[in-house]
């Protein structure tokens, strides 16, 4: 063990000093938006940029009170907007703070276990494998220290370190132990000087890119259409400002307004929903990418089982056991917390006054831990803790006796689903002070055997269950015994077969090609390291599938990082937390299966936001671009566009973004919620819904000109068959490809509500003489509810008809 005398740390009561003098170990971060940014913002958009010419325009021209409703429409979209964004801000600020980073250091004379925001200068702290260095510091004890400093040095390799190396905040350890001393926390830190002279740039996910890409493809389209009419107007013997105002209409009933907002608002609140199920999402789009994953790899420590292992068995010399797992013990495991505390119990009132002289650090690929030890006789021994079949090949045991310990060590393992530490060691000169691989491959005394039992967590069975209706496949993938892991699945109803289990060593000699074939058929990858994690899922991409890996050391970044999803628990080490995707706070198996339900949702609940949107436009479109080529009036003014768009038929949008999850959102293939957002069926819906209503207002529309009617009450009936087509089929619209049911009518009360106030903003134009003036309506015929209505009610049949088609 490290020198314990010399590194007493800091008082309890010179660390609150210090750190009210010197502030938390946090970098410098860039300050949240501010409100007038977001607002500002909320105007950067080329949908936009749109309204606002064609507001300019229509004062132009005369037309004021299109002018008005056109930056009441603005106004109302950017205040919309900014509130929506700037809870979204918030949301996602306090979802970082969820994340603390724990540091091991040594307060009181005590080893204890802190969050890394309270370390102060001077304090001590204590490094392994996986965690990452809390502040700059000077190492006072390594041992086979080495640290990845690519973040501030660029160098790919680790580095090794020495006592008197400095070390530095957010760089991570690779390999080995050491201690340091903190010289420097948070601004002051080189970090932190970094953080303050360049801070981080935001970057748009690839899914707000993609919406981006849509609305500047949109724009183009709209002015393509615009320059089209304009130029036609003119050749059709249209004055110049008929034929403008025809184009400006055309161009604002094109614009989904409030479409980017809704997105964003659907992501933060699916990532809230998330949160609030102990599953952190640490990027927006992986929200929406967690709905598609059809593969889930995972270990069954920690989240299929407890974690909390206890010493249940041994087979050997106990007080040989107990006394190796005092003096060779790195405690940085929680298998070996637990093997000390037992070993502590069994040898209570023994001293330890074994010095260490050497050590080989634990390693994923050597399997095993050495420790060179000088005893207060000046006898120097190397213990060894590892895998226990690794360890009995490198012992002077006979074959037969290898071999019978081998069976018993399976026999118990077999029985119980216990994991296993086996122990050796071997007598070396009082001179040697070093360890190499050699040293601990032959020529080793067997000592025995450590058995671990990790119980069950309740409820996984259920939630294995549940994502097997939900047509994900489950890939475990251990470091322990096929025997352990069989265990403890056939007690969660899981029964494998010989042919779907591969063994670590049979893996390393498998091609990718052969990989890539079997592996369809595997459920269980045993003995692997995590080194092998990433060929696991290459082959599984390879293979098309969507992919969520969970891991939790340093060595399992490739991994996470290469999967599509990167999952880590709770207690996982800093360098995992910063790849992964998602965040398991309770490290428990429910939480993915919740995660990739609300990510399900998400999914749905986007799209039908982009198929109300975009058929509510389309609508308009075919409506204003059919008038002109039946040599019709404009059927509806601009004015009224922005009214349907904006005030009827608002907040049944924003409604649609807190629709909840269908019964049926788990039996499901993932499939269905991966691939083009805005699929080729969606865009078939959006077409013939918006091309039929505007059918159907533009037949009314001419219904009442050839009647005798005037403009204006030709319109009225227009625009009020426009706003109430939309309110009415967004029941349907809801269920995307399910079917319509009575018993589900108020599961979305927000959605119900707000269709009734927008039939009320639809109706509210004609309630007053000075709106209905502003607005351009007069009153018509009562018998013509009856045509829009009945128009309302066939787009409400015609959608369910054709998710009819789309089911079969």
């Amino acid at each position: 063990m490290f020198n314990k005398e010399k590194l007493k740390g800091l008082s309890s009561s010179e660390a609150e000093r210090l750190l009210i003098e010197n502030g938390p170990n946090v970098l410098p971060e860039r300050k949240p938006p501010s409100d007038l940014s977001i607002f500002i913002s909320q105007i950067k958009s080329p949908l936009v940029y749109v309204l606002i010419f064609a507001g300019l325009m229509t004062y132009f021209t005369g037309h004021t009170s299109d002018t008005l409703i056109i930056l009441a429409a603005i106004l109302i979209n950017s205040l919309l907007g900014f509130f929506q964004e700037r809870k979204a801000s918030k949301t996602i600020h306090a979802l970082k703070k969820m994340v603390a980073y724990k540091s091991e250091v040594v307060r009181d004379g005590r080893r204890i276990t802190i969050d890394s925001s309270q370390i102060v200068i001077g304090d001590i702290v204590y490094l392994f494998a996986g965690v990452r260095v809390p502040a700059d510091g000077e190492l006072v004890e390594t041992q086979k220290l080495f640290v990845d400093e690519s973040l501030v040095t660029g160098e790919s390799y680790p580095v090794g370190k020495k006592v008197g190396n400095k070390v530095f905040m957010g760089t991570n350890v690779y390999s080995g132990n050491g201690i340091m001393k903190v010289t420097a926390t948070g601004a002051l830190s080189q970090m932190g000087d970094i953080a303050s002279s360049s801070q981080q740039i935001f970057e748009e996910t690839p899914l707000r890119q993609q919406l981006v890409a849509f609305s500047k493809k949109l724009v183009l389209l709209i002015t393509l259409l615009v320059g089209i009419v304009f130029l036609v107007s003119i050749l059709r013997g249209f004055d110049f400002l008929e034929a403008f105002m025809v184009s400006i209409a055309l161009a604002v009933s094109a614009v989904p307004e409030g479409l980017l907002i809704c997105l964003t608002v659907i992501l933060a609140i699916g990532m809230w929903r998330m949160a609030k199920r102990k599953g952190l999402v640490r990027r927006l789009v992986s929200a929406e990418t967690l709905g598609g994953v059809t593969v889930v790899c995972l270990d069954k420590t920690g989240t299929l089982t407890e974690g909390q292992l206890e010493v249940v068995d041994f087979l050997g010399n106990k007080r040989e056991i107990a006394y190796q797992m005092i003096v060779a013990n790195d405690l940085d495991d929680p298998m070996l917390v637990s093997a000390y505390n037992w070993a502590s119990r069994e040898l209570e009132g023994v001293k330890n006054l074994a010095k260490r002289v050497d050590t080989l650090p634990f390693s994923t690929d050597s399997r095993f831990f050495a420790c060179l030890v000088e005893d207060k006789n000046k006898r120097r021994t190397i213990y060894v803790n590892g895998a226990p079949e690794i360890l009995i090949e490198g012992t002077s045991l006979e074959k037969n006796e290898k071999e019978k310990v081998k069976k018993k060590i399976s026999d118990l393992i077999l029985k119980g689903g216990f994991r296993a530490l086996g122990l050796a060691k071997k007598k070396v000169s009082g001179s040697k002070v070093t360890i190499k691989n050699n040293d601990v491959r032959s020529n080793l005394e067997w000592v025995g055997t450590l058995f671990f039992s990790d119980p069950v967590r309740l409820g996984v069975a259920e939630s294995l269950a549940k994502m097997e209706k939900a047509n994900v496949k489950l890939l475990f993938i251990t470091g322990d015994y096929p025997q352990t892991a069989i265990s403890v699945l056939n007690s969660l109803g899981i029964n494998l077969r010989e042919d779907e289990i591969i063994i670590g060593d049979d893996l390393v000699k498998m091609s990718d090609n052969v990989l890539k074939s079997r592996i369809k058929s595997i459920k269980l990858f045993a003995r692997t390291t995590p080194s092998l994690k990433l060929r696991i899922v290459n082959a599984l991409k390879a293979n098309g599938e969507v992919v969520a890996m969970i891991g939790d050391g340093v060595n399992d970044a490739p991994a996470l990082n290469r999967a599509d999803i990167g999952v880590v628990v709770g207690s996982a080490t800093d360098v995992a937390k910063e790849i992964a995707d998602l965040i398991l706070l309770d490290s428990k198996f429910e939480t993915i299966v919740a995660a990739i339900e609300e990510g399900r949702n998400i999914f749905n609940n986007l799209r039908r936001v982009i198929v109300y949107l975009m058929s509510t436009a389309f609508n308009e479109i075919i409506a204003v671009f059919g008038a002109f080529f039946l040599n019709f009036p404009l059927p509806v003014t601009a004015a009224q566009i922005l009214w349907i768009n904006l005030v009827s038929d608002g907040f049944p949008n924003l409604s649609l973004t807190v629709e909840p999850k269908g019964k049926d959102l788990m039996k499901a293939h993932p499939k269905e919620f991966s691939g083009d957002l805005f699929a080729n069926w969606m865009k078939v819906l959006v077409l013939l819904v918006g091309f039929v209503s505007g059918v159907i207002a533009l037949f009314l529309f001419g219904m009442a000109l050839n009647s005798g009617m005037d403009l204006t009450t030709a319109r009225s009936i227009a625009f009020v068959s426009l706003g109430s087509n939309s309110l009415i089929y967004v029941f349907s619209v809801r269920k995307l490809k399910d079917k319509f049911r009575f018993n589900d009518f108020l599961s979305n009360k927000w959605l119900v509500i707000a269709v009734f106030v927008g039939f009320f903003l639809q109706v509210l134009p004609f309630l007053s003489p000075s709106l209905r003036d502003f607005f351009k309506v007069s009153f018509f015929p009562v018998f013509y509810w009856f045509f829009i209505l009945a128009g309302s009610l066939f787009m409400f049949l015609m959608i369910e008809f054709f998710k009819i088609f789309l089911r079969r």
